[in-house]
């Protein structure tokens, strides 16, 4: 089975992925923001993918991305941004921190699972 971490603040999101990707073979690990996943990722080598909100408390998205990134497990484990933002100049800081691709609110679920099947991929 292949372990996703979702972080977002809001659970009604992670609930909405979790039962959505469990329903496609995944197993859904969740944190609320970027120090919880943080923490799950230390007790969870097997993370195969990220999808990060931007917005939250404690560590904010782009500040937890840049964690994952400077640790050597983190270097190579797909990160998608799944957010509202909208603005050019974060989508292009968010490439060049390492994020891998960027999906936007509200969940539309066909589009969330082609692009975790592509990330996947790769």
């Amino acid at each position: 089975m292949i372990n996703i971490l979702v972080v977002d603040d809001s659970l009604t999101i992670r609930v909405k992925f979790k039962d959505y990707l469990s329903e496609h073979g995944f197993e859904v690990h969740e944190a609320s923001n970027g120090m919880e996943a943080l923490e799950i990722l230390k007790r969870n080598s097997d993370i195969k993918l990220i999808i990060s909100d931007l917005n939250m408390p404690i560590m904010d998205g782009m500040t937890f991305i840049e964690f994952v990134r400077k640790e050597e497990t983190g270097k190579e484990v797909p990160i998608m941004i799944y957010s509202t933002e909208l603005d050019k100049s974060l989508k292009e800081e968010a490439k060049k921190l390492g994020v891998n691709a960027w999906v936007s609110k509200p969940l539309d679920q066909s589009k969330i699972l082609t692009a975790i099947k592509g990330l996947l991929k790769d």
